[in-house]
């Protein structure tokens, strides 16, 4: 048995698209400012948007790990490439479902809204979600995911009654 390890991008919003736009084209302003006009007004706003601009461009981004070996399902969020968060470590024998979002068999837990949902998805239009059904330390828990073919045939090696393709 081998680990089988997905990892999924989060795709960055039009407003934070714009955002960063906006820092990078005031702080480049603040900047000329400073240098033709007046250094003492427009330098201190120069580094501030700089700042927010090197933060937002490349600290803030956000990809979701899945991974899969031997009964044990874990989902991790990484932050900027370097910061890593264990979000939850999943045992198979407390699943109840894995099935595609809008499927039959996990319908009534989708639409029970004292649930705990969790969404780690890319946020792509037209990306295969699953959603896992389980039991965890405060009841029942549904998180949204995008594994690949290989983690769902992997864990329908050992668990095949609990995955709906």
């Amino acid at each position: 048995m081998h680990e089988i390890l997905v990892i999924v991008p989060k795709k960055t919003p039009g407003w934070k698209k714009f955002l960063n736009a906006v820092w990078f084209i005031l702080a480049c302003l603040m900047f000329i400012g400073a240098s033709f006009i007046t250094p003492l007004i427009f330098f201190v706003p120069a580094v501030v948007f700089a700042i927010l601009w090197y933060f937002q461009t490349f600290r803030m981004d956000t990809e979701w790990e899945y991974t899969y070996y031997d009964g044990d399902l874990k989902f991790a969020r990484i932050r900027a490439k370097s910061r890593r968060k264990n979000l939850a470590n999943i045992h198979m024998d407390d699943v109840i479902a894995i099935a595609p979002r809008g499927d039959r068999g996990i319908y009534k837990y989708e639409t029970d809204r004292t649930m705990t949902y969790k969404d780690l998805t890319s946020g792509e239009q037209g990306a295969k979600v699953y959603a896992v059904v389980f039991k965890g330390d405060k009841g029942i828990l549904r998180y949204e995911f995008e594994p690949d073919e290989e983690m769902l045939d992997a864990i329908m090696v050992k668990y095949p009654r609990l995955v709906t393709k």
